[in-house]
């Protein structure tokens, strides 16, 4: 801010250079808040005026009579007083006005999320929206308890306010993702745990639970960070690998037991031992131990593993049959 120079023959008089510092003082002020003032009218009408006194103080100590400067300074000071003061009024008003409007911008945008973000489901792709919330809100407050109407404070809402908007415009996504969810990954978990259920061996049901409960905790993890990206590339298919292996258990069950059986009368004559012995064990092993396997990929194998010796088996006792009228003729 310019400082005014006297006259070097008013430098002496101590009391004017005391008074055309406070006229300058308070001039700085305008200044000042002028500066703060976002509205274009308001601000040139300080910033003119201030520069009026100006002129008008430059102009009374061109004077020559010493007692006219000094009360036309006194009145400056006044006047310089008074235009301070209306220009702090005025600086309040407008970051009052903007801090304001800020914040019911920020408050409404944070309800219009609550509704939607209270929509989402399941609980846990909802929770990490609830929580980033909560934040926005508690920050809110911060700014609002702490004076908002300052620079400070609308400084801190214009930052706050993309960040709440980036916020809103997560939610949809976020929904749709709820809305697969709920179309797509629900029912087939449902699907697989009614399999389950009807699996006829309780270890076996055991193993395919514990396989569900892991799938379900990487689901869950994976909704907290808002990734279902890695639910439909991981969790799902590998749901729809034990639904169709539950399946697979639940149907070869009682075509094993038929082929068993049917092999069983095969050999019902006793003309083949070892072969009867074989089929005893295999017997016994479905009767306590099939399908073995302690998680989705063993059991799968297993299995396969059994029915190719099944297969094997049959073809053994099959070929053994088969040789039997040869042999008694």
């Amino acid at each position: 801010m310019p400082v005014t120079s006297l006259p070097p023959a008013l430098r002496a008089d101590k009391a004017l250079v005391r008074q055309v510092a406070v006229v300058d003082e308070s001039l700085e002020c305008v200044e000042e808040f002028a500066g703060l003032v976002r509205a274009d009218g308001a601000r040139a009408g300080l910033r003119k005026e201030a520069a009026l006194l100006r002129r008008r103080l430059a102009e009374a100590l061109t004077g020559k009579d010493p007692g006219t400067i000094a009360k036309a300074a006194a009145a400056l000071v006044k006047e310089a007083a008074r235009l301070a003061d209306k220009a702090s009024e005025a600086c309040s008003k407008d970051l009052y006005e903007r801090a304001s409007a800020l914040l019911n911008k920020a408050r409404g945008l944070l309800a219009q999320g609550m509704v939607e973000v209270g929509r989402i489901e399941p609980a846990s792709l909802r929770a990490p929206l609830q929580k980033e919330q909560a934040a926005l809100r508690k920050a809110l407050d911060a700014v609002e308890s702490e004076r908002s109407a300052t620079p400070g404070g609308i400084a801190a809402l214009e930052k706050m306010l993309p960040e709440i908007e980036g916020f809103l415009g997560r939610l949809e996504p976020a929904r749709k993702a709820g809305d697969w969810m709920r179309s797509s990954y629900l029912p087939v978990l449902a699907r697989v745990e009614a399999a389950i259920k009807r699996v006829p061996a309780e270890r076996c049901r055991k193993s395919l639970l514990a396989e569900l409960d892991f799938v379900e905790a990487d689901t869950h993890q994976a909704l907290l960070k808002g990734d279902v990206r890695l639910v439909q590339v991981r969790s799902l298919p590998t749901l729809q690998r034990i639904e169709r292996l539950a399946v697979r258990i639940v149907a070869g069950s009682p075509a094993v037991d038929r082929e068993l059986a049917r092999l069983a009368r095969l050999v019902g004559t006793g003309r083949a031992p070892a072969l009867a012995r074989k089929l005893k064990a295999t017997i016994q092993a479905k009767a306590t131990a099939w399908p073995a396997g302690v998680d989705a990929d063993t059991i799968e194998a297993a299995m396969s593993a059994f029915e190719a010796g099944l297969a094997q088996l049959a073809g053994e006792i099959g070929k053994a049959a088969a040789a039997q009228p040869t042999a008694k003729s």
